[in-house]
């Protein structure tokens, strides 16, 4: 998606409600993975654009996007849906193993002094170093929209990170994500014991102003213990073979 288009998501970057990834009343909350288990929260879309230009092979705006998160304690199937209100947005979502840095008891870790944004000294230092490895020589963090990628591993920090020092940076992870061409999208994915961030945003191709209104749906189920896992995989052996069975009778 061109620059261009972009504009609105830009001056996103100035207003302090947009300015940093948080996830200020968007927090599952956290789930053992050995009980079923749901939980969902309705919020907005600042646009509906902003996981599409995520995905277009620059990096995105992580602006345009809400962050959410939650945490397995135990490894666990995991569905999740995203119902849009309004038809102008078709919701799109990626889930990274990882946070953003969070600030515990008054403090951000390490030597950070704020949350983490696009546009921070060391987010622009692994933007630069992110252009030149995919987009070629001489390409820098101005050859990108912002530090999401909807479609692998990204990286991003705040005031007061070290500037070129990767360890400092909070890493997410890519697990799987979810497109759609209407206004519910859902997913369902095998995730191991940990913390998550779900990135939520538009796949539209067309700009239309916002905001738009939507529900997010997160839904837990336990993993098979193996003696289950072995009854089951009998199960359908036994069913394939009484298939094959009739299907010679019957020749």
């Amino acid at each position: 998606m061109k620059k261009t288009l972009l504009a609105l998501a830009l001056l996103g970057l100035t207003q302090s409600a947009w300015a940093h990834l948080s996830y200020t009343g968007r927090d599952f909350g956290t789930f053992s993975g050995l009980a079923d288990a749901s939980n969902s929260i309705t919020t907005t879309a600042t646009n509906n654009y902003a996981w599409a230009d995520a995905a277009s092979g620059n990096l995105g705006d992580s602006h345009g996007a809400r962050a959410f998160r939650f945490t397995l304690q135990n490894a666990a199937w995991v569905d999740f849906t995203v119902d849009a209100v309004s038809a102008d947005l078709l919701p799109a979502f990626s889930i990274y193993a990882g946070l953003g840095a969070v600030r515990t008891g008054g403090v951000w870790p390490g030597t950070q002094t704020s949350a983490d944004y696009d546009s921070s000294a060391a987010s622009t230092v692994w933007r630069d170093g992110w252009a030149q490895a995919n987009l070629g020589a001489g390409k820098t963090s101005a050859d990108t929209d912002g530090v999401w990628n909807a479609l692998g591993d990204w990286k991003m920090g705040g005031d007061g990170d070290a500037a070129g020092d990767d360890s400092v940076l909070s890493s997410f992870v890519y697990q799987g994500s979810a497109t759609t061409t209407t206004d519910i999208v859902t997913g369902r994915f095998l995730l191991g014991a940990g913390d998550y961030t779900i990135m939520i945003g538009g796949n539209n191709s067309n700009i239309v102003a916002g905001p738009f209104s939507y529900s997010a749906l997160l839904n837990v189920s336990a993993v098979p213990e193996p003696e289950n896992m072995a009854l089951i995989m009998a199960g359908l052996s036994l069913v394939g073979w009484q298939v094959r069975r009739r299907q010679q009778v019957s020749k």
